[in-house]
This record gives C-alpha cells, structure tokens and sequence, in this order.
C-alpha cells in the first residue's frame, strides 16, 4: 500500500504533490516487481539506552561471524575515530561536545579528549585507560605517524608526542592552521587521516595531503574530496564518500592529482566506482522514523530507510583473521540506518572499481541493529587483523543546522535526545579463526621491521613501512631491494618498493627491474615511483605491446611528466593500445596539454586500428568519446 503521509506534510503545490505521489506509486511498483531480501524488520524498535551486553543482543551478524566489545563507557563517550601506534595501543578520538541538546549547546566547548587504551596482558581485551590529550574542541581525526599523533581539531591539524612514556601528550606542535573553519558546519569539515602507500598522509574533505619527513611536515595542495572518511587497498587506490553516495574514487594515482600538475581534477576523481543491483538502497533491521526529510525517504512496505543518507567510516578490510573471502571487502558504515555494508569489489580492466552488496539478495546488510542507538560511524582494520567498528552510540546523530521540525518531532517523540555520553568500540571476529598477535613494532629490531613487510595482514605492513621510513633506516635498503628482486609474495615486494622509495633511496636498475614484475601492482608502482628521463623511455617502450590497460595508463602518466617529444610519441603508442580505455584517456588528460589533446586526435584517428569499412563504426564512437570526455566539446 502507498504511504502519502509525506505529500500531506510537505504540504507542496498539488501539482508537485501529484508528481511526488506518481514518484512514490512507481518506486513501489518496482519495489514489487524485484523483490526484497528475506530479512526481518522490527517494526517497535529499542528507543532505550541499553549496557553493551544488551545493546549487543540487539545486533545482528552473519552466520558464522560475532561481535566482541573492545571499549565503552565510561572510559570512553562519543567516539569517532582510532588509530594504533605500533605497538597495538588504541588511541580513541572522543567528540564529547557533539549535540548534547537538541540545540547543539557546549559544541565548541573544550570537552573533547583522546583517550590511550592498552592491552597490557595481551589477552585481546584494552584494560588500561588513560587520557592521552584532553580539552580539545570538535575533534574528529587522528592517526599515528613517527612517533606521534596526528590530531585533526579544526582550524588547526596538530602534532603530539609523549616524549617521556607517561601516556600523556607532552608536545603540541602545528602542522596547519587551516585544517578547517572552525565556525563552520560539524559535517563539512576536514576528518578521516589515512596514510597512502606512497607514504603521504591523506584527508578527507581536505585540499592537502602531509609528508613526516625529518621530524617535520611538509604539505602540498590537492584535490579536495570525500566527506567522512577515506578507504586505501592494497596497492594504495582511495574511495570516498559523501552522505548519499557510499563509494566514489580516483582513477588517476593521487600524485599526478597535485595541483598544477594536472588538467580538470573534477573529470578525473569522478565516476571510477561501478555499483551492481540495487547498490545505494540499505536494508536496515527496524523501521527509521528519525529521518531528517520525512517518511519519504523510507519504505512505504515496511519504514525503513530507503537509501544511504550518511554514508561514513569506510575502509578496505586488509587483515587475515576474518578469512581469505573477506579480505579486500569495502566496508562503509550508515549510521542512520543503523548498519555496515560489506561489499565485494571487482577491479576491472576499465580502471573501474565494481562494488556488489554481498547480501542484498539475502539478509540485506553484514550488520544491522534494531537498538535505535546503535550508531556505526567508522570502521578499521586493527593489529590483530580482525575488524573493529566505532559505535558512538547515541540517540541524536544530526547536526542542528540541519534539524528538521519533523526530525526534531521523532527525536523527542523517542526520547533520543536523553542518551549523550556513551560509546562502544567493537571487534567483528569469525568462527575458526583467532584474532592475531599483539604487535611490539616500536621496539623491534630492524630485521624485524623487514619480516613485517611480508605480514599477511596490511595494518603490519604499512606500520611496519612507516617505521623504517621515518626512522631513516637506510642501513636496510640491501635488504628491501632484495625483496623487490626475488621475494614470492608480491604485497611485499611492493612495500619494499615504496619503503626505498620513501628512503630516497631507490636505485633506477631496481625500479627497472621492477617493470619485469609478473604482478602488475608492482609494475604500476615502479611507474609511480621514479622520475622517468627521455633515455629510458626505449626500456620502457618495450613493455607496451604485451602490458595491460592498468600498466599502459601508469606509462602514460609516467611519461607525461616529461614534455619532451619523445613522451609524446610513447603517449600516442599507448594509445593505440587501447584507445577506448576510460582509465587510458583520463590518464591522458592528466598529462597532456589541450594543444596536444587536438593533435593526437588527427594521429590516432589514422592509427591501422580504426582502418577499413569494418572499423569505422568504432572509429566513430572512438572520436565522439573523445571529444566529448578529452576535449570536452
């Protein structure tokens, strides 16, 4: 049955109800046709503040996956975000200002805090708390880089370190006072720390990304995307999101994204993630009367929340105790909707990344609850190589900018403004499978610090990477070059890769060496990492004719750096390789100058590929691509 309580109280124009309604009639009409999962839905959900324990039996898992608490109140409130040093203690970004009344009063007050949690019998539980930086305003990102913290608390980005291992900051440096406005909107401002694989430190919404380097950070400007959140693969590929599209992503390697070194960045961060089914739909376990825009942005069947609308906390799941069928996955959280997606990612020959709700034909999500507090907002791989979940658990998940009457009506109406102050973090865990060993990287020796590289789990690998690289550990690059050379696991060879990179210590035979990889990650990687001179480029060349279309845009991109007129005879080369490759022709208009843009469209239009009565339909489609897309007419 239609539900038109949303026309009534909108109370628009009859036309544009009369529009609405027809919208709402055919969006149920197809609902019907399709089908939903087989899931179940709480129709009188938990309004109620609840202990872990309670809250826990109200959240529902897979077969075969459980939920274990790590931390909650009252050694933590409002968590947003963690990171791990390198000896596995959690530091717990706590946003204990954000609306703790329906007005949003005390916001700027300096009550935000970091809490140090620690696992000190190595039992798998955090049974030490302590406060690591206190009286901070709206914080809302940190990571763990050097021997410090990042720490994200607009206008200012900070550096603090506890320099005499009393678990407390004793240093606060700044690293930027334009992190973002403070005044400005809790929702658009700059969060999500992650370090790339290239050993740059990225942000979201956030035009700069930050290097360690001596001690020091230096910054260089980039493209500003996301809003809450980044998510970094294996060979270090970003997805981002904004509150209704859960996933968006680069096609292009962010170095060639800094600003001045590229054409347009909006047409190349754009349109890189492919979603199957019903991808942006979500499936929660109890009916969503909180919705900030009315019953109308929720199933007429059933009043649970139609679509993503503050997709947040994403990340790639890199670790090695939930099961080789996880690892990989994307996971976002909706906190509104009280769930984690988990998703499959397909990396195809396009450059695109495909991204499938495992469940949407099933149980609908990986984790839903129907404790109406039950509020995920990030997600992370952790040492121990499960996933851990940030519950900031709490009633009120809106900003007051952007509290509606209707809204402000189902809050009051459930009493959700009376639960402020508490917080959960969680451990996904899998039948059969035992979380990891607690890391003591900090105080491992050197060689130590190689091993790591070759971990099965991606939380050791980047500390591990991150460690030698600021610590200057040039004594180990015989070490890391032998790994790029001839170690079997191809993850190694690439972070040994990027590690000598980060040393500025990696040789151009080794990088060249690395263009014979049987693991085009690491033939990619050896593109990125070297500043290519016209007198290699006949090297290189040989690779074209047997490379994929992933390794032909990384040539493209490398060469393009030079503006030589031998980059742009290679350039043309790799096109004709594969002339209708999205990630082929962005790449291209990464590098290229739009004078030089004209003139390869005369040359590759004559190219033998589009010759002869049979090919000119493709040599057709081939030209309106590109001057649509490249040439933008």
């Amino acid at each position: 049955m239609i539900d038109c309580r949303f026309i009534y109280q909108t109370k628009l124009s009859k036309p544009l109800n009369f529009l609405l309604f027809l919208s709402i009639l055919l969006q149920s009409f197809l609902s019907s046709i399709q089908g939903e999962p087989d899931r179940k839905v709480i129709q009188k959900p938990n309004t109620a503040p609840l202990n872990p324990s309670d809250s826990m039996k109200l959240i529902n898992l897979p077969k075969g996956f459980s939920l274990e608490l790590v931390a909650s109140e009252p050694q933590i409130s409002e968590p947003v975000a963690l990171t791990w040093d390198g000896n596995g203690r959690m530091y717990v970004v706590e946003m204990r200002g954000y609306m703790q009344s329906m007005d949003g009063t005390g916001a700027k007050d300096p009550v935000g805090r970091i809490s140090l949690l620690e696992d000190t019998d190595g039992d798998g539980n955090f049974d030490k708390h302590s406060v690591f930086l206190d009286r901070l305003v709206e914080p809302r990102a940190v990571l763990y880089v050097g021997n410090g913290l990042l720490v994200g608390e607009p206008s200012d980005l900070w550096y603090c370190r506890d320099t005499d291992n009393d678990g407390k900051s004793d240093t606060k440096d700044k690293v930027y006072d334009k992190f973002s406005l403070r005044e400005s909107n809790v929702e658009h401002k700059a969060n999500g720390l992650i370090l790339g694989i290239d050993n740059w430190v990225y942000v979201s919404q956030h035009g700069r990304r930050y290097q360690f380097q001596g001690g020091k950070f230096r910054h260089e400007k980039v493209p500003r995307v996301g809003q809450w959140g980044l998510a970094r693969n294996d060979e270090g590929r970003f997805l981002f999101s904004t509150n209704s599209i859960p996933a968006m992503g680069f096609f292009i390697s962010p170095e060639y994204l800094v600003s001045g070194r590229n054409k347009g960045p909006e047409k190349l961060i754009t349109g890189a993630v492919l979603k199957v089914g019903k991808y942006n739909e979500v499936w929660p376990a109890m009916t969503t009367a909180d919705l900030q825009s009315g019953v109308g942005a929720s199933r007429s069947s059933d009043g649970t929340l139609r679509s993503f609308t503050s997709a947040c906390g994403q990340s790639f799941f890199r670790g090695d105790r939930l099961g080789e069928d996880v690892n990989g996955d994307y996971f976002v959280c909706e906190p509104v909707g009280r769930l984690v997606r988990r998703s499959k990612v397909k990396y195809l020959d396009s450059g695109h990344l495909e991204l499938s709700n495992l469940y949407e034909n099933s149980i609908g999500e990986f984790i839903t609850s129907s404790d109406g507090n039950f509020r995920p907002v990030n997600t992370y791989t952790g040492p121990d190589g499960c996933l851990y979940v940030v519950d900031m658990y709490r009633g009120v998940i809106q900003e007051k900018s952007f509290m509606t009457p209707y809204l402000k009506q189902e809050i009051l109406k459930s009493k959700y403004d009376k639960n402020i102050g508490r917080g959960r973090i969680y451990r996904v865990t899998r039948d059969g499978f035992s979380p990891g060993e607690k890391p003591n990287l900090l105080d491992a020796d050197p060689e130590r610090l190689v091993a790591s590289l070759k971990h099965p789990n991606g939380w050791w690998r980047d500390m591990a990477q991150s460690i030698i690289v600021n610590r200057r550990l040039v004594k180990l690059v015989p070490f890391l070059e032998k790994i790029v050379m001839s170690d079997p696991d191809p993850l190694a060879r690439l972070h040994a890769l990027w590690t000598l990179r980060g040393l500025s210590r990696l040789e151009n035979e080794v990088a060249l060496a690395a263009l014979k990889d049987a693991d085009e990650r690491v033939v990619s990687a050896s593109l990125r990492t070297i500043n290519w001179s016209p007198s290699e480029y006949s090297y290189i060349e040989t690779f074209i004719d047997e490379a994929s279309s992933i390794v032909i845009a990384h040539i493209i991109l490398a060469v393009g750096q030079n503006k030589s007129q031998e980059s742009k005879g290679l350039i043309l080369k790799c096109i004709s390789r594969f002339p209708m490759n999205e990630r082929v022709l962005r790449s291209v208009l990464a590098v290229t100058s739009r004078e030089h843009l004209k003139s390869y469209r005369s040359e590759i239009i004559s190219n033998p590929v589009f010759q002869g009565d049979t090919k000119t339909k493709k040599a057709d489609e081939w030209l309106k691509r590109w001057d649509k897309f490249v040439l933008n007419e």
